[in-house]
């Protein structure tokens, strides 16, 4: 079983929290990074940086979290000072590539990734998948299909790379192909937050080659009805104030006390070259009350002495090679600083030995900050493009399935909503039209039987068992929550004959939805009705008759006709049911559609008394399809 990579960081950091270095700091930088807290994770990164000013690893954590900050031009800058202070380290170049994609630049992107990839020595697939992700994005499709492969066999539950190998196949035409791989697509267990990094369909987005190839622009698409085009909501974080203040060491103080001949190196030599442990040796003329010495290389405390003449070693593996500062302060009784010098230093270590748990640390750093780094699929990309295959495979029912799908949680992903009503179109549906109401029936002296709100596990096999015993008909007008969990019920509705139509789902007030909202609550019921049922919905009835010029153009865009009554259950509250039913047939003397419910109101009192006038006086009863002319 697969150790969650969070998790897996929190362990590692637990057991290295006593030990000293970086290694507390990287991994806590990256824990944040994976809750998406950049802010904190840039502190983390910055401390293990002040702790070792050579660690590549805290340059490339403070990058990726400017990136994701949105402070482009720093993020770049410190993956180029990672790169050159560890050009071999994966996690750099693939901020630098991240960097080219955030800043549009596919093709950079692209190389850099697979830059990255020739150094990385885990986390490959999550690297490969990027760079597939890009070049089918470029519409390099055998070069994307070839790496989505590769990324598959080192990580097949890698959820971007499935969606390349699944978009190269079908931009290739090998739509078989397509279905089987993006079929198979399932969530990966763990991922970051994405942040800047999560990324949408590599075909079907206005950036792709295959959307323009293809003119699957919405203008374009939509451009024979009178319809709106529904843009992106989408917009970037807040950047933070650049903050350019220079860190201090905590309890360090910032010297300003002038340098003093009387106090001086003895050795090493100013400029001198040097590498590992450095003899250090400090003279004073004896006129200045110095207590102990305090030695820093480049600002960072690394040594110290109270024993005169001043003798002390040097590590100078603890910074990065190239010109660095030594600087040696003299404290007096009082732990004031009276005296200071300071010389340059020539550091030549070549690489340097580290203890190895804060190797472990390090590497851990590395692993975690090339996923951190990695782009990422945004939810029900793979499942759009399922649809397109399905629909190039022949398969137009699955398809709608799927676009009904992906429609009903993420309205505004490019396309989707143009796929989905051109979709129903296509299956027959008098989608995107103009809108169609009912008011009474075409057929007249008929009555029309409909029952809102249901299923219900009570009212509903009652009100079927009353309706067989007369040999009638009746539309249910149903709740797709109520489907969803009762779908036995709706299969039984249809088996025994009745229709069914869309009642939302659920059931909350459509008029205070806006255009997109109200067509995902009838997306989502009249999926619930297919899946449980097999039919598709094309009758609505909106939710306490709340209708306006929103809830009309969406139910006419989604292919529904609205069905509203002449006579309603409502009118009747805490009467009696046989009065019920004598006032409800003198109404429905010349025929019309009755409103009742599935439900515990006066339909239960009434509807049996209703039922045996309508027969007694031979009325036709049956659905609104049928009664009604409805195509």
């Amino acid at each position: 079983m697969r150790v969650h990579h969070l998790t897996a960081i929190l362990l590692l950091w637990a057991a290295q929290s006593a030990f000293a270095g970086t290694s507390e700091h990287l991994l806590a930088g990256c824990e944040a990074m994976y809750r998406g807290e950049w802010q904190s994770a840039f502190k983390s990164f910055e401390q293990a940086q002040f702790v070792d000013a050579t660690c590549a690893e805290a340059l490339a954590g403070e990058g990726a979290a400017l990136l994701q900050m949105g402070r482009m031009e720093q993020a770049a800058d410190y993956f180029n000072r990672a790169v050159a202070q560890a050009p071999e380290m994966a996690a750099a170049h693939a901020g630098i590539a991240a960097c080219h994609h955030v800043s549009g630049d596919s093709q950079a992107a692209m190389t850099s990734y697979r830059r990255a990839l020739t150094y990385a020595a885990s986390r490959r697939g999550e690297l490969r998948a990027s760079a597939a992700w890009l070049a089918c994005r470029l519409g390099l499709y055998e070069s994307a299909l070839a790496d989505a492969r590769a990324a598959l066999g080192e990580a097949p539950d890698d959820s971007l790379a499935r969606h390349c190998s699944g978009a190269a196949l079908l931009a290739l035409g090998r739509t078989d192909e397509a279905v089987a791989i993006l079929g198979a697509v399932r969530p990966v267990e763990t991922h970051a937050t994405p942040g800047l990094l999560a990324v949408g369909s590599a075909l079907l987005a206005p950036e792709a080659h295959f959307w323009a190839d293809h003119s699957l622009d919405d203008a374009v698409r939509l451009a024979a009805v009178p319809e709106h085009i529904i843009g992106s909501l989408m917009g970037l974080p807040d950047v933070p104030a650049e903050d350019t203040r220079v860190a201090q060491a905590p309890g360090v103080p910032e010297p300003h006390v002038p340098e003093d001949p009387r106090f001086y190196i003895l050795r090493p030599a100013p400029g001198s070259t040097v590498s590992g442990e450095i003899p250090l040796a400090v003279e004073t003329d004896g006129s200045l009350p110095i207590r102990q010495i305090a030695v820093l290389l480049d600002d960072r405390f690394v040594s110290m002495s109270n024993v005169q003449p001043f003798r002390t070693t040097v590590d100078s593996r603890r910074v990065a090679d190239g010109a660095r500062e030594l600087r040696v302060e003299g404290y007096g009784a009082s732990g004031e600083v009276i005296a200071q010098v300071t010389l340059l230093l020539q550091v030549a270590n070549g690489a340097r030995t580290l203890a190895p748990e804060e190797r472990a640390a390090r590497r851990t750093a590395r692993e975690e900050l090339c996923g951190l780094l990695s782009l990422r699929v945004t939810p029900m990309t793979s499942a759009q493009l399922l649809g397109h295959a399905l629909a190039a495979a022949g398969r137009p029912v699955e398809a709608i399935a799927a676009y009904e799908y992906v429609f009903a949680h993420d309205a505004l992903l490019p396309g989707i909503r143009s796929d989905l009503l051109l979709g129903y179109r296509e299956m027959g549906l008098r989608a995107l039209a103009g809108s169609r109401e009912m008011f009474t029936l075409a057929t007249p002296g008929a009555v029309a039987l409909t029952f809102d709100d249901g299923p219900h596990p009570v009212m509903t096999p009652w009100i079927l068992d009353l309706l067989d015993r007369y040999g009638y008909r009746a539309t249910f007008f149903l709740v797709g929550k109520q489907v969803a969990m009762y779908p036995e019920l709706t299969r039984m509705i249809v088996d025994r004959g009745h229709e069914v139509g869309s009642h939302s789902h659920t059931h909350g007030n459509l008029c205070t939805l806006d255009r997109l909202g109200v067509e995902q609550e009838l997306v989502r019921s009249r999926a619930a009705i297919r899946q449980a049922c097999g039919q598709v919905a094309t009758l609505f009835r909106p939710p306490g008759g709340n209708y306006n010029p929103t809830v009309r153009h969406a139910a006419a865009a989604t292919g529904y006709t609205t069905v509203f009554w002449n006579e309603n259950i409502g009118n009747y509250p805490g009467a009696a049911g046989p009065a019920i039913a004598d006032a409800m047939d003198r109404k429905l003397a010349d025929g019309g559609i009755v409103l009742l419910h599935n439900g515990y109101d006066e339909t239960e009192v009434a509807l049996p008394h209703l039922l045996a006038r309508l027969h007694a006086r031979g009325a036709r009863c049956d659905t609104i399809s049928a009664l009604g002319g409805v195509q």
